[in-house]
Order: structure tokens, then sequence, then C-alpha cells
């Protein structure tokens, strides 16, 4: 790409959606592997960028990591509420993006189509598609920003299995890093983050408390209460673990990220984001 082509498009796009190869990013300069349908109302322009290295495969030490307490007994994973599930005890959402339109994440009318992702708004959800079993990362975050905030998303997956995997992305300071809370088909977790040129994972482990409904087309609740430095990761409310991480303290926007690893055209539909202010 040269450089008048690429000065131009800097000029025209806002990035709002971005991807990560399971293994590396995009090799060549001439590569974007991100790009967006539209421009946000009164977004700065960011420049383009092409992520580069691999996912780091251990825990940082600067993480702290609390885990939520393990049941004993067998229990079988359900979605109905828990005594300790945020939704019941904060009340009304300050805010609910009921996905009636695609404005809030730049997909009015049109979708964000590129090698490996598909993300579009149809039917009151917004909907993400991984078109290739081969672990590429895509995301999109919307407009609205917000600090410190219990985060929710109903997520429900198509076909799946094994490590596919999806999630909740939030603080994002400029669509393009933020902090990652995923799940797999299979029901393990991960919470970490995407810097711009690295992932950082921070933490993972298997289903606690059997709070992850596994396997295909189901729906799990994807929760964050963020305070501070202070992550608390939910599943259809309940709490899996507590982490502090101070890398994106300030207000962010906030989204979705799916990776297909073993189902092509594995599929992620989310038909509300919700949050409830924390002061």
């Amino acid at each position: 790409m040269n450089k008048a082509r690429l000065t131009a498009a800097i000029l025209i796009l806002l990035l709002t959606s971005c991807n990560l190869p399971k293994n590396q990013a995009a090799s060549t300069p001439d590569i974007v592997a991100t790009q967006v349908s539209m421009l946000l109302t009164n977004q700065p322009t960011l420049p383009l960028l092409t992520p580069t290295g691999e996912p780091q495969s251990s825990l940082t030490p600067e993480a702290s990591v609390t885990l939520a307490a393990t049941n004993t007994a067998e229990t079988t994973a359900t979605a109905t509420t828990s005594p300790t599930d945020p939704r019941e005890f904060l009340g009304s959402p300050d805010f609910i993006d009921p996905l009636d339109t695609g404005k809030s994440f730049g997909l009015e009318n049109q979708s964000y189509d590129d090698d490996y992702t598909l993300i579009r708004v149809d039917n009151g959800s917004l909907i993400l598609t991984s078109k290739y079993a081969t672990g590429y990362h895509g995301w999109r975050t919307g407009g609205t920003r917000v600090q410190n905030a219990y985060i929710e998303a109903p997520m429900k997956i198509g076909d799946c299995s094994g490590l596919d995997t999806y999630g909740l992305v939030y603080r994002s300071p400029d669509y393009i890093k933020g902090y990652w809370f995923t799940l797999t088909c299979g029901g393990d977790w991960a919470f970490g983050y995407w810097n711009g040129e690295d992932y950082v994972l921070l933490a993972d482990g298997s289903d606690i408390n059997h709070a992850v409904l596994t396997g295909s087309n189901q729906t799990n609740r994807v929760g964050v209460m963020a305070t501070g430095s202070i992550h608390k990761l939910y599943v259809n409310g309940k709490l899996i673990a507590e982490v502090a991480d101070s890398t994106f303290d300030e207000t962010g926007s906030f989204g979705a990220v799916i990776a297909a690893y073993s189902t092509p055209n594995f599929t992620l539909s989310i038909s509300e984001f919700a949050y409830w202010t924390i002061e």
C-alpha cells in the first residue's frame, strides 16, 4: 500500500473491529487486519493497525487473581439467578442497548466483513460469525463508554465444540485495545487484554461452580463488574473469579469477541448490552 493511499485511508476510517490469529497476525504491511463499516459520530479518527505478535501463554506477575469457591457437590449448570447475581441486587440498568439498529456499533444498514469475521446487526441482535476454524479472533466495540460499572450481555451461540471461543470486551480506550472475558463451548474461561500488539492472559480456568451452560445452542449471561482495578467475572449471575489489574483504568467502549477453533462459521448472537454504573 503506497503512502498516499494509506494516508487517505486513515482519514476516512474509524477502527472499531480487529482480528487476532491463533498463532500470529498478518505478516505483511499491506494486509490490514482491521477495517470499519462506517464512521461513528463524534469519535476521533484512528490509525490503521495490523496486529502483530503471539498471545502470551503465561499469567503476568502483576495480576492478582482470586477464584470463586467451588461447590463440593456436583450440580447441573442452569441459567437461573443466584443470591450473588448483580442483576438482582443492582436494580434497573442505567443503560440498555436493545440493538434494534446497528447505529451504536457503526453497523446501521450495513455489515463488517473481512477475510475471517462477519459482524452485523439483524433482527435486534449483534451477530458475529467466525468463518474458519483457525483460532482467528474478531471483535467489535460500540460508541458507549463506561468506566466503573457492571456490564452484561446474554450471549447465544450456535453449533460449536471444544475451544470455540466467545465473550465480552470492555474498557476499550480506542476500539482496538481492551479487556476480554471469554468462554469456550466446552466451559473453560479466560480473562486478559489485547494491548494493540499482543494478547496478555491474566487468568483462566475451568467452569467454576458449574455456572456455564456448555455445548451448542446455549445462552449464557456474561458479565463483568469493573471497579477501579478490580474485575469480578460473572456467568449467569455466578461469580467465577476476581482479578486485579490496572492496565486499562479509564472509560472505554464495550462489545464482543469471537474465535472459531473447531467449528467453521461459529456464530454468536447478542440481543442486548446493559450496564449499571458503580460509584
